[in-house]
């Protein structure tokens, strides 16, 4: 039943106090949530970049000794890849790289496709980065392949 939908004269107020709550929520609640999530991700940032030599070396065997890795590679790119596009763009297993963004290599794929799909990961990766660092060429847009 719609408390409000046919009075608009009561909407501004109704908003303000909803903004009003959500605010004070936040306020109370967010800042723990927020500084928890920034030092976690800070410190896989930071390991993800002494792995990977500030991201100049990111190869098969990064990617089969830390596949945590693969989320903070991900977000690195320009635009950052989404899972999906990561395996579309690289012609991966889904498997695979869900299993990475678990911090695991999946036990039953072969050791030789393992192989074969993290290079194509690694190559993939390094080739949006390349795109990112082309002078002529913002980050605001979609690549060019």
């Amino acid at each position: 039943m719609p408390v409000n939908s046919d009075k608009p004269h009561r909407w501004k107020a109704d908003i303000a106090a909803s903004v009003d709550m959500y605010n004070e929520w936040f306020v109370e609640f967010a800042p723990a949530a927020y500084r928890a999530t920034r030092q976690e991700t800070a410190s896989q940032v930071e390991a993800a970049l002494a792995a990977s030599s500030g991201l100049k070396r990111i190869d098969t065997a990064l990617l089969r000794r830390q596949p945590e890795i693969l989320p903070v590679l991900r977000m690195s790119t320009c635009p950052p890849l989404a899972v999906d596009r990561l395996i579309g763009l690289a012609g991966v297993s889904s498997n695979l790289v869900k299993t990475m963004e678990r911090g695991k290599l999946p036990p039953r794929m072969a050791a030789e496709d393992v192989d074969d799909h993290l290079a194509r990961i690694a190559e993939t990766v390094m080739r949006m980065k390349a795109l990112r660092s082309r002078p002529r060429r913002s980050c605001s847009g979609p690549p060019r392949w």
